[in-house]
């Protein structure tokens, strides 16, 4: 089995993909580097409570990554749109395409494996105000297709910024993290209640 994955490829030593996943207050940590040596989640105060699974780990130069588990998908369109209500409310929201090729390519030869994914930029909800910016990103259904395993990550930085210049940092961390096996599984920016985007679909690495 291919499995397609940069910043946790530590992981598949010791967990399989399927039945042997985390438990659902586990899964938070998939998407944050270095959080399965951490002893406490913890869950940001910038944002709703859109989920009780959650857990954030902060980086230099006041970077963070806060992750949101959902295990069923009413939970997940619900705490999506909770979300982006809360973002439109206290700060500006755009849509952007990113495009981490070059990030990834970092990624992979820094850790000498020879996979490479075909997918290299995907939609974004790019998000700014007084208290932090930065990128959310939507991952579903990212393991197998019959599991309903939904990810809201948001890559961002503390403050007020000029979010443009941070990006590249932003951009790595993301390349980091980033992680899909299922080729039906989808990465994407934040939709307004059941409005689903066709999104953009992810084929294995090879």
């Amino acid at each position: 089995m291919v499995v397609a994955v940069v910043g946790v490829w530590f992981l598949l030593n010791f967990i399989k993909i399927g039945p042997g996943l985390p438990p659902s207050e586990s899964m938070p940590k998939w998407y944050i580097p270095g959080s399965w040596q951490k002893h406490e989640q913890s869950c940001t105060s910038l944002f709703p409570e859109i989920s009780s699974y959650c857990d954030k780990r902060n980086f230099s130069g006041g970077k963070f990554i806060s992750v949101w588990y959902f295990d069923d998908e009413s939970k997940f369109l619900n705490g999506e749109e909770m979300l982006y209500l809360h973002l439109e409310e206290n700060g500006n929201v755009f849509h952007q395409e990113l495009n981490i090729s070059t990030e990834l390519h970092e990624e992979i030869e820094r850790r000498e494996v020879e996979n490479f994914p075909n997918i290299t930029s995907f939609n974004s909800t790019r998000y700014e105000s007084p208290n932090t910016s930065g990128y959310f990103i939507v991952y579903e259904r990212p393991f197998l297709k019959g599991r309903e395993d939904y990810f809201i990550a948001y890559y961002g930085i503390m403050g007020t910024t000029n979010l443009s210049e941070e990006t590249p940092a932003l951009k790595k961390l993301i390349a980091e993290s980033f992680y899909m096996s299922n080729e039906e599984g989808k990465v994407d920016g934040l939709k307004m209640g059941n409005k689903k985007g066709t999104g953009n679909s992810l084929l294995p690495w090879f």
